[in-house]
């Protein structure tokens, strides 16, 4: 089991990136999350739970962010982007400190990965495909591209090492040799993900952060204002408007999306839906874009509202989460959390929108919340990264990383990758409720903020 106290330090594994090889303390407070107690091997079919904590949602806790760096410093973003030019155009490198560059090519929202063979029955590791500028510019001069600066993106930096993303989609060909590399969905390398590994956390918000961005400026190549081109500015982080006469900066657009349980504190129940988009027997929290001149308050009732019918009074913000798995045409996307309570309890489902929808007992969600399903899921979606690696296994759909094993419950909720699970679990735990060390019995949800 983890150690985790107050503030909660996290020892990475080796890499051969400085990045991922510090300790990281976070100072946020707890998450809840579903886990065994003790034997975490797919062959243990017991589902004992109990409460752990962590400390940021899936996709948060980005390791780049936890530093800020001003304009005069070697690592800030515009001096890291004049030393990137000065070395792709085999200038002497400006910055009284050397630097190194490391890249991560995307393809059509995907991004690029490298698998390893975990120790004993665990299953196998991706990792980031980072590569240098000159194995970037060998791959791209392979197929006629050019290398300029404008074309990645910064990330963040550590020590002397400055970590940038670059879209690769419109290069005919994109070669490896014989390195086992590939480009994999970042949805996919989430289910694969063992949440319990800091490393593989931080790569994947790495990774969600970096398509957000490169998704973002795929889709805003115009300036809203007078239709004029829209140029990167300050190495990618926003652009500006290449009209002289308008010259209107435009930033990353973050859409909030409020998701929330909706519970019946009368009869210890809550509300789950299922869409018909979603994979088979999942269930989960309602959910909603806010609207312009609305509350995520007023969202979290509209949306109630609007989908099941039941109107909702008192609402408790639980958490936040970003979100850059959603259609690419919104890669910002922001889930904000809610716990609600609702005034009234019989269900009218908008069919437009949900395919069902009906009241769960905590024992009920319980049985859902079962951890080997999550275990067999990530396992699955491992598998599939590695294959992908190999060279094989590359038209697997992702609702079969979901469908594994042979004895499947007739309803499960979303793993520990979404914030629904959070708001779910500790909902069904609150009487379990560990905060900071010490136990509740308190039968109402603990906000994790």
């Amino acid at each position: 089991m983890l150690n985790l106290k107050l503030k909660l330090k996290l020892i990475l594994l080796p890499s051969p990136f400085p990045l991922f090889s510090k300790v990281a303390t976070f100072n946020k407070t707890p998450l809840r999350i579903l886990s065994l107690t003790t034997d975490f091997s797919p062959r243990n079919s017991s589902t004992t739970t109990m409460s752990i904590n962590l400390r940021t949602h899936v996709f948060a806790g980005n390791p780049l962010h936890f530093k800020s760096h001003k304009n005069i410093d070697s690592l800030s973003p515009s001096s890291a982007f004049e030393a990137l030019t000065a070395r792709i155009l085999g200038n002497s490198q400006p910055s009284p400190t050397p630097l190194n560059f490391k890249v991560l090519p995307f393809r059509n929202g995907k991004a690029l990965a490298s698998s390893a063979a975990g120790s004993g029955d665990s299953p196998p590791i991706w990792n980031l495909g980072w590569i240098g500028l000159d194995d970037l510019r060998g791959i791209l001069g392979s197929s006629g591209a050019q290398l300029s600066a404008e074309s990645l993106v910064y990330l963040g930096s550590e020590d002397d090492v400055v970590y940038w993303a670059i879209d690769v989609s419109s290069s005919e060909a994109v070669e490896f040799g014989a390195r086992e590399l590939s480009f994999v969905e970042v949805r996919t390398l989430m289910v694969a993900s063992d949440w319990r590994d800091s490393q593989a956390m931080g790569n994947l918000a790495v990774a969600g952060h970096a398509k957000a961005l490169l998704e973002w400026h795929n889709t805003s190549r115009f300036c809203g204002h007078c239709g004029a081109k829209a140029v990167p500015m300050e190495a990618g982080r926003r652009k500006q408007c290449s009209n002289d006469s308008c010259k209107k900066r435009i930033y990353p657009r973050v859409d909030p999306v409020a998701i929330m349980l909706v519970i019946d504190r009368e009869n210890d129940r809550a509300l789950l839906a299922k869409r018909s988009k979603f994979v088979p027997r999942l269930w989960t929290c309602l959910s909603g874009f806010t609207e312009a001149g609305e509350s995520l308050e007023e969202a979290v009732r509209r949306e109630t509202w609007e989908e099941t019918g039941i109107e909702v009074g008192e609402v408790v913000y639980h958490s936040s989460q970003p979100w850059p798995v959603g259609p690419n045409s919104m890669p910002c996307q922001l889930m904000v959390g809610f716990f609600a309570y609702a005034k009234s309890f019989e269900i009218k489902v908008d069919r437009e929108e949900l395919e069902d929808a009906q009241w769960y007992s905590k024992e009920e969600v319980r049985k859902a919340l079962t951890f080997d399903e999550y275990k067999q899921a990530q396992r699955s979606a491992a598998a599939k990264v590695e294959q992908m690696c190999k060279g094989v296994g590359k038209n697997q759909s992702l609702a079969a990383d979901f469908n594994v094993g042979t004895q499947l419950n007739p309803m499960f909720v979303p793993g520990p990758f979404a914030i629904a699970h959070h708001l779910i679990s500790s909902w069904a735990f609150a009487d379990q409720n560990v905060v900071n060390g010490v136990g509740s019995n308190s039968k109402q949800p603990v906000s994790s903020i």
